[in-house]
């Protein structure tokens, strides 16, 4: 027999197998059922946040924001701060 026949004739005998498989396992199914997936327990709730603790200043608890000037770098783009000589990433001195 020539090889392209015997790939069909292997090809139509899995798709055989496969669809008596499938109807086995659907009768098996119909009569039996299928079997029950586990229960899932609900996710705890998540953690109350911690009150903050009352401080005698609140000057000294409260954060102090710095926000610096940038310039972009000439060579590689990167936005390097004012008082910085040369970029970090690319090593070209700014001015």
């Amino acid at each position: 027999m020539g090889f392209l026949l015997k790939i069909i004739l292997f090809g139509v005998a899995i798709y055989a197998l496969w669809k008596t498989f499938a109807r086995w396992k659907g009768l098996y199914d119909k009569f039996v059922g299928k079997p029950e997936e586990p229960a899932r327990s609900a996710p705890p709730p998540p953690p109350q946040p911690a009150a903050p603790r009352p401080s005698a200043d609140p000057q000294v608890s409260a954060r102090k924001v710095v926000i610096e000037d940038t310039v972009q770098c000439a060579g590689c783009g990167a936005y390097i701060s004012t008082g910085a000589e040369k970029c970090g990433h690319c090593g070209h001195m700014r001015g």
